[in-house]
């Protein structure tokens, strides 16, 4: 039987038919992948503006409102229950003014306690002072009857001298005599030794219990004045302000409930973005518009706390203020952070919350591309431009939501 041989130039075809396929593959997915990713928009659904060239004015727009130059905290120094309140708030109190009263049972039976115990210690310190100076009274009896036995001993031994030496009297007697004055005069000089050191040691005994008496009623009537603490008083005399309290509400102490302006005068608080925490220092001027009439205030603190994406500043007018200034009202302030610059500007727009500033979308005609970017300082209406762009270019500057995974954008109109 006859086999059929198969020729080695229709494998080669194969072979190169297959690469000319994976080549034309290569070829169609690189140009795909090259390709820029485009997008349809309407022209409705975005909004552009043109780069312009002009005066940057490098200012801060905030809204302030006036509190008093000074005030005072109204702190819980006891904690407990609010049993009774004496003011309301925005009442005119003055310094020591009970505004309201808080009870609590265990801190009023630890004060009950405490000061039965002081008491009872210095009643037994009063026992041991009273014991000390009858021990010193009964030792000045024995000095004195000591010093009185001598005496007489010496006027015994003076009488039977006279008369042993005039020979009349008993020599017995005299040598009882002389042996009863030298006996007198020993007793009497170790009564008066045991008499000095027991007084010294008295002394230094009575003088102890003396302080340890007087450090006791100092702090039996600390103790007397904290349970006036329940009492909270106004701490300052001025107008009561941010004091709301309920009957029956826990305090905690060390709390603050309020506060007392002093209404020696007014400053103003704004609330500013974080991002110009590094911006803002003291001396920095601004202005604010009340009836027409400008006024200059000047930042004098900042308080670097942030809280929500905001810290505080404090601001207080330069020279002349309102007329009809109260707690509470607010102003809008412009604040001047540089000097003014001619620069490169664009409309501020939703944009920069998902490019951050680092890029855009450039129109030209009914496309627009995107292209990288590189802004600069801010104000309330305008980013500076500090490269990418230039002053007769448009921009698109809405929401960029649907946007960013794009390259190139056709607009329909």
């Amino acid at each position: 039987m006859d086999t059929k041989i198969v020729k080695k130039k229709s494998k080669l075809k194969f072979v190169f038919g297959g690469l000319a396929i994976l080549v034309m593959i290569g070829v169609c997915s690189l140009y795909f992948i090259r390709q820029k990713k485009t997008y349809n928009v309407s022209a409705e659904d975005i909004q552009t503006d043109a780069v312009t060239q002009g005066k940057f004015e490098d200012m801060l727009m905030v809204t302030a409102q006036t509190q008093s130059l000074n005030s005072s905290l109204v702190n819980v120094l006891e904690g407990g229950v609010v049993k009774e309140i004496f003011a309301e708030d925005g009442q005119i109190v003055t310094k020591g003014q009970p505004i309201a009263r808080v009870y609590n049972p265990n801190t009023e039976f630890s004060y009950m306690n405490q000061e039965t115990g002081i008491m009872q210690q210095v009643s037994q310190m009063r026992t041991t002072l009273l014991e000390l100076k009858n021990q010193e009274l009964a030792q000045d009896k024995e000095l004195l009857q000591a010093q009185n036995d001598y005496n007489t001993a010496l006027q015994s031994f003076n009488l039977q001298k006279r008369l042993y030496d005039a020979d009349i009297g008993k020599k017995t007697d005299y040598d009882i005599s002389v042996q009863n004055l030298a006996y007198q005069k020993q007793r009497k000089s170790i009564i008066e030794k045991g008499f000095s050191t027991e007084k010294s040691s008295r002394n230094t005994q009575m003088t102890a219990v003396n302080t340890s008496m007087g450090q006791m009623d100092r702090s039996l009537q600390v103790l007397r004045s904290n349970k006036n603490n329940f009492l909270i008083m106004a701490p300052a005399s001025g107008r009561l302000s941010s004091f709301a309290i309920s009957l029956g509400e826990n305090l905690i102490s060390g709390r603050s409930i309020g506060k007392v302006d002093l209404m020696d005068g007014y400053k103003l608080v704004a609330k500013v973005d974080e991002y110009y925490i590094n911006k803002l220092q003291n001396g920095i001027k601004g202005m604010l518009d009340n009836n027409d009439q400008p006024y200059e205030v000047v930042i004098t603190k900042i308080l670097p706390e942030v809280k929500d994406g905001q810290f505080l500043v404090e601001l207080n007018f330069t020279d002349k203020k309102p007329d009809n200034l109260k707690i509470g009202m607010t102003f809008g302030l412009k604040l001047k952070l540089s000097a003014d610059t001619q620069s490169t500007m664009i409309s501020k727009g939703s944009f920069f919350k998902e490019t951050n500033g680092k890029w855009i979308f450039v129109v030209t005609g009914n496309k627009a591309e995107k292209r990288t970017i590189s802004l600069g300082r801010e104000n309330p209406l305008y980013y500076e431009v500090v490269s990418g762009l230039k002053p007769g270019e448009t921009v698109i500057t809405s929401d960029y939501s649907d946007l960013k995974k794009y390259e190139i954008l056709d607009i329909k109109k």
